[in-house]
């Protein structure tokens, strides 16, 4: 009898087809999980974009109305109380420095509120607006319009190397000698007289050889950050703005807007008395000594700490006492016996109301913010009330 004989299977036979359909598994889950991850970000970041966009569009109507807000203010209210009633507490109290280093000319930065301080926007966190008078500003666009070595840019070169040898660097040093300060004012001329020709006064050609990394402009400046483009500027250590350190910076000082009233027949600025403090217009007053202008501009110049003790009398010594006009001014000086013997040019140096604002409004919403930047003027009437009010610059980031 025969037998079949049969091979039992082996244990260590595995069939490939089992074997690639255990990989092609593998990958698809990996696959599947790869996918599910990018997904899962996609849509939380579409989510977050579509948030941020909520957000945006909210504090930017926000900022938006500010900014109308306070255009109306500047238009429909008194300058004066406007300031000094309605603005000064508000960044006073509310102000990092608590005051110490801050004015209505020189605004501190815009500090965070808590949400909520206006019912309409209950979401949105304000800051403390930045609103300054500018009229009291040294116009950079004025350099390029005087022929050197003539008496008007004399007193205008003169003006300028007193702004800057009294400023100090970031580090705190005193920045620059008077050497250094005629060289910016040369490239200043050159960056922006519209012409090829240098700057020799003071036997500088600033820019005839000098290879620079921007093409030289010979236009007027239109927005003040263009001066760190000029050679000597960003070199000097002085910085641009108080969000640096120093006591003093380029924008404290320095515009490149019209602000001199041409109207009046006026080609210099004029601070505000009734806004400025007494060391303010003290320090105003000091940028035009040494002028070769006027023997008479000197002899009141000489007596700055006495002006500007007598002028500052009136207006905190009286609540809600104001000069309303150039005459008054002239008359409380008169009347002073520290100041009464100086000459008749107190409306060559002061205005009772500006005409010239910078305005800086941010909000902020989930951490997205909105800010305004504008230069804004008014016309006034003659009771100085505002009769027109234009826009000159704007942006809204």
């Amino acid at each position: 009898m025969s037998h079949l004989l049969v091979t039992p299977p082996s244990n260590l036979y595995k069939s490939p087809q089992r074997g690639i359909a255990l990989l092609i598994t593998l990958v698809i889950l990996a696959l599947l999980a790869v996918f599910m991850t990018e997904f899962s970000f996609e849509t939380k970041l579409e989510t977050r974009g579509i948030q941020n966009y909520q957000a945006s569009f909210k504090a930017r109507n926000a900022v938006k109305s500010m900014f109308k807000a306070v255009l109306e203010g500047l238009k429909g209210q008194n300058e004066v109380k406007f300031f000094r009633v309605y603005l000064q507490g508000l960044q006073y109290n509310f102000s990092e420095f608590s005051g110490n280093d801050c004015t209505l000319l020189n605004p501190c930065k815009p500090v965070k509120l808590i949400a909520g301080v206006i019912a309409d926007f209950p979401d949105v966190i304000f800051y403390t607006p930045y609103i300054r008078p500018i009229d009291h500003l040294f116009n950079l666009n004025r350099i390029r319009k005087n022929n050197p070595g003539t008496p008007e840019d004399l007193d205008l070169h003169n003006q300028f190397v007193n702004i800057l040898k009294n400023m100090k660097s970031v580090s705190g040093q005193v920045s620059l000698e008077v050497s250094s300060i005629d060289r910016i004012y040369a490239a200043l001329f050159d960056w922006t007289d519209g012409d090829q020709e240098p700057y020799e006064m003071i036997g500088i050609e600033h820019y005839q050889d000098l290879q620079t990394e921007y093409e030289i402009k010979n236009q007027k400046l239109d927005k003040l950050s263009e001066i760190l483009l000029i050679d000597g500027i960003a070199e000097s250590g002085i910085p641009f703005d108080n969000s640096q350190s120093g006591p003093g910076n380029w924008k404290k000082y320095f515009t490149v807007f019209p602000v001199e009233n041409r109207a009046e027949g006026f080609e210099q600025p004029r601070i505000n008395v009734n806004l400025a403090t007494e060391n303010e217009i003290v320090d105003f007053l000091m940028q035009f000594e040494n002028q070769a202008d006027s023997s008479t501009s000197q002899t009141f110049i000489a007596k700055a700490i006495e002006i500007g003790s007598t002028l500052k009398l009136i207006t905190s010594g009286e609540k809600g006492k104001t000069y309303n006009s150039s005459s008054e001014i002239q008359k409380s000086l008169d009347s002073s016996p520290t100041t009464s013997d100086l000459p008749v040019v107190a409306k060559q140096f002061f205005v009772p109301y500006s005409n010239w604002y910078e305005i800086n409004l941010k909000t902020e919403i989930e951490n997205v913010q909105a800010e305004v930047n504008a230069f804004v003027s008014v016309n006034r009437k003659p009771d100085h009330s505002v009769e027109k009010l234009i826009i000159h610059e704007f942006l809204l980031r």
